[in-house]
């Protein structure tokens, strides 16, 4: 029968990795243009697709009219082979590494894609073609996988796709670490490299499967990504990198009414850089786009990450620090002042002027909006002097 031929089964599954790099080259239009995941998942479903081309280019194999295509002797063939397939999946646990970190250096590049590659082609050179060969071959393959379900496992709390992954991952693990150790308990004969090296069944039939179920997996990730990344851009405001105003109004009512049940402190800070119209008709409305960007990386930097940083309209922010009272919260109002003082990105210092209230005060103890109102008020006096803080009483 046509599937009791393992090099027909690989006529058939090369199409199908070329399919599934096909349909991860669609979602590469759009938002995947600027994925690094994406790109990193492409090449390793292309060095794939190369891996299952590679066993159908030893001679006699090949048709007698295209000598040609008889690159690889049976020994270089399974050494090129297993090594192309180390490579695809470091290029996807690279590619995994991105989902979770958008940055990764070529230090990390260098080990998670080259490193096993060229580990095992170095150590299968050696042991050639000694029955040793199969548990390293079989071994790296193991730990590579262990090394991505290690990358992805973190992931399963972000996007649900990543499941499929991880169900893959245990199934190879399996898979592979037990033919390891049953060949180290029992070390299989030499390999036999003078007829043309190929896959088994249950190999290329465990090659369909997972292919198709990493590939659908990570398509899922890939929409719950751009999903995100929507919902992000929704709520968050586009110059500052702070949460609009709209975005974080839920967001900060909960928060102030978790304080106050709760009855830990909190602060609330609305803040307003000085002369900005000043700024914007001097210098032009690029500098004081580029002014409100500064103001926003240096509150980013000094913040925590509990911290609620919103761009309330225009030059006004508004912060809110749970389990923080006035006196740390002014505490982070000089620190922040003292970092735009040192900054000489711009052709002047920028101030500010602003209303800070915490849980103890009489307003805190009234609804959101007209705590609102008094620190805003408390703003309003500020700005008579410039530059100072008025704390809500």
């Amino acid at each position: 029968m046509l599937l009791n031929d393992p090099l027909m089964l690989l006529y058939l599954i090369t199409p199908f990795g070329l399919m599934t790099t096909l349909v991860l080259c669609l979602s590469y239009v759009g938002h995947g243009r600027h994925s690094p995941a994406v790109h990193a998942w492409i090449v390793g479903d292309l060095v794939l697709a190369a891996y299952r081309v590679v066993p159908m280019l030893q001679p006699g194999l090949v048709p007698e009219h295209l000598p040609w295509l008889g690159l690889f002797t049976p020994g270089q063939c399974f050494t090129a082979n297993i090594a192309l397939l180390l490579i695809a999946i470091g290029s996807h646990t690279l590619a995994l590494h991105y989902m979770g970190d958008s940055t990764a250096g070529n230090q990390r590049i260098l080990v998670t894609v080259l490193g096993p590659a060229l580990a095992f082609a170095l150590g299968a050179h050696a042991l050639l073609p000694s029955g040793w060969v199969l548990p390293w071959f079989t071994g790296w393959l193991a730990l590579a996988i262990a090394w991505q379900l290690r990358v992805t496992w973190p992931l399963r709390q972000r996007y649900r796709g990543a499941w499929g992954l991880i169900v893959g991952h245990v199934a190879l693990i399996l898979f592979h670490a037990g033919n390891t150790l049953a060949m180290l308990v029992e070390t299989p004969p030499a390999l036999v490299l003078d007829i043309p090296d190929l896959p088994s069944l249950a190999a290329l039939a465990m090659d369909f499967m997972v292919s198709f179920l990493f590939t659908l997996s990570f398509a899922l990730m890939l929409q719950e990504q751009l999903r995100h990344q929507i919902q992000h851009l929704s709520v968050t405001d586009s110059l500052t990198g702070a949460l609009n105003r709209r975005g974080a109004s839920t967001l900060l009512r909960q928060e102030w009414a978790q304080a106050l049940l709760r009855r830990y402190p909190a602060a609330m800070v609305m803040i307003d850089l000085d002369h900005f119209e000043l700024i914007n008709d001097q210098h032009g409305h690029a500098v004081g786009d580029a002014a409100l960007q500064l103001f926003a990386r240096t509150v980013h930097a000094l913040k925590r990450e509990s911290d609620v940083f919103v761009r309330w309209g225009g030059e006004e922010f508004l912060l809110v620090f749970p389990h923080t009272e006035a006196e740390q919260a002014q505490g982070f109002l000089d620190r922040l002042k003292t970092a735009l003082a040192a900054d000489q990105q711009l052709p002047f210092t920028l101030s500010f002027s602003a209303g800070l209230a915490d849980t103890r005060s009489l307003a805190a103890r009234q609804d959101f909006e007209t705590l609102l109102g008094h620190v805003d008020q408390a703003l309003y006096r500020a700005k008579q002097v410039r530059g100072r803080v008025e704390v809500v009483a």
